[in-house]
């Protein structure tokens, strides 16, 4: 019986409508930094002149500001001459501000047994810091289990509501659309790359994780992610706006989305399948699977040219394993891939390896992504200083030998790059260079197998003025 009158109390103290509502259809537009453009279509029932409409279940993260509310069946009919969001919730913060200075009840440890409890009455002095409480004459500050609130305060509800004040000269039945910036909801890009065994080639999947944390369930969605950087809110824009010529997507791509949109400077990928996202719920999505993809190879070993004068030992430098393949659409590509993580995998005859996982930025169509999966096992470099001398205010002179072991049974095509400051010339060198860049002194060098106890040398002498 208890429980019946306490359901009947919260349908008292929470109406859940004024106009009957007879169906709601949901848009998300979704970003990746956290916050959503929502747009609502309600179908609601209006009386003729005067009256005001309850529209529940917004989210808790709705950003008033953004809030805007039109007629789409008589928009000339529906004079909308206020809204009213009520976002004061019901959490326990609210209700011990709401009861400053009243009378409740505390549950507090009775002292005399480990799981004893008493119930006293109390009068909320302040919530500034800890609750601080008025018992029996003494002010009281220490733990308590539970506060009992005699009543629900007005104005408190679970999840806002908004209320509109309106003028009706149009039909009953009218289509009302709610548009609306909610944050705490958001996705994510992960990537996984299967490889064949030398890895030389294999297949991307792009996956996307939607994750609702706004307050509020969104049935049957119609879900939309935006790729990009929109500095502020103000960057959405109506749907007319997002009119654009679609993006070709060739016909091996197994998609779970419909072909990318250009819009402003970012990308927005519709998905082709309606959305249920539940309050408190990750769903992950397969966006797209590419053909077979040509990956490419590189071990690659980056330091800094000029030494510091105080090297005493060989520094033992690690070789990165960097992968990287070409956003193509010969190869099932051929979109704009987002701002992700990409985790790569061998896949041998159904067998699987985890193999690393790298940043994955956002990379345009023609684009190349290169990505650091880890570092070498059996392929070291050990730098040794065998000259080093300042030869004027800011020039200097130095030579280095950098001593390359290889462990494996093949040889080892290896990339070394020496970061140089200043205006610097290469004075000798044991083998061909290359200048990549301005700052950068490049060697391509082919290691012998099996040269773990004698290493292979490379040396060069150079000078810098900076």
């Amino acid at each position: 019986m208890k429980y019946l009158l306490l359901a009947v109390a919260l349908l008292i103290a929470f109406p859940t409508q004024i106009c009957a509502q007879e169906s709601r259809k949901v848009r998300l537009v979704v970003q990746q930094n956290g916050q959503a453009l929502v747009t609502e279509l309600r179908t609601v029932t209006l009386a003729k002149g005067d009256g005001s409409l309850l529209l529940p279940g917004l989210p808790n993260t709705i950003d008033a500001h953004s809030l805007q509310v039109r007629s789409l069946t008589a928009p000339r009919d529906l004079e909308i001459r206020d809204l009213a969001l009520d976002d004061d919730l019901l959490t326990p913060t609210n209700l011990l501000r709401r009861n400053l200075g009243k009378q409740i009840t505390l549950v507090l440890p009775d002292g005399k047994t480990r799981d004893g409890r008493v119930q006293k009455q109390a009068t909320i002095l302040s919530i500034d810091e800890a609750p601080v409480f008025l018992i029996d004459g003494a002010v009281y500050a220490g733990p308590y289990d539970a506060i009992l609130y005699p009543e629900v305060p007005k104005g408190l509800s679970p999840r806002p509501r908004l209320t509109m004040n309106v003028y009706n000269s149009g039909p009953a039945k009218q289509d009302i659309e709610l548009c609306y910036i909610a944050r705490e909801l958001s996705w994510r890009m992960d990537y996984v790359l299967a490889m064949n065994k030398a890895a030389t080639g294999g297949r991307l999947t792009g996956w996307v994780t939607l994750q609702n944390r706004s307050g509020a369930d969104f049935s049957e969605a119609k879900v939309e992610l935006l790729a990009g950087e929109p500095r502020s809110v103000a960057q959405f824009a109506p749907r007319a706006m997002y009119a654009a010529k679609a993006m070709a997507v060739p016909e091996a791509m197994d998609s779970a989305s419909a072909a990318p949109e250009e819009l402003f400077e970012y990308h927005l990928y519709p998905l082709k399948r309606p959305v249920t996202l539940l309050n408190q719920q990750s769903r992950q999505v397969q966006l797209f699977q590419s053909g077979h993809l040509t990956v490419n190879r590189k071990l690659l070993g980056r330091a800094n040219a000029l030494p510091s004068g105080r090297e005493a030992d060989p520094i033992k430098e690690r070789l990165d394993a960097m992968i990287s393949f070409r956003n193509a659409e010969a190869v099932g590509l051929g979109l704009p891939l987002p701002q992700g993580t990409l985790r790569a995998i061998q896949d041998e005859a159904g067998v699987k390896h985890f193999l690393g996982e790298a940043p994955l930025e956002r990379t345009p169509v023609g684009g190349n992504v290169e990505l650091r999966l880890g570092q070498a096992f059996d392929i070291t470099v050990e730098r040794v200083v065998l000259d080093f001398e300042k030869t004027g205010k800011n020039s200097y002179k130095g030579t280095w030998e950098l001593r390359v072991r290889n462990s494996k049974k093949q040889s080892q095509r290896i990339v070394l790059q020496e970061l140089m400051p200043g205006k610097w010339k290469v004075q000798d060198a044991s083998q061909k260079w290359s200048r990549p860049s301005s700052g950068v002194l490049e060697f391509t060098v082919d290691v012998p197998a099996n040269t773990g106890q004698e290493p292979h040398l490379v040396k060069y002498s150079f000078t810098t003025e900076l």
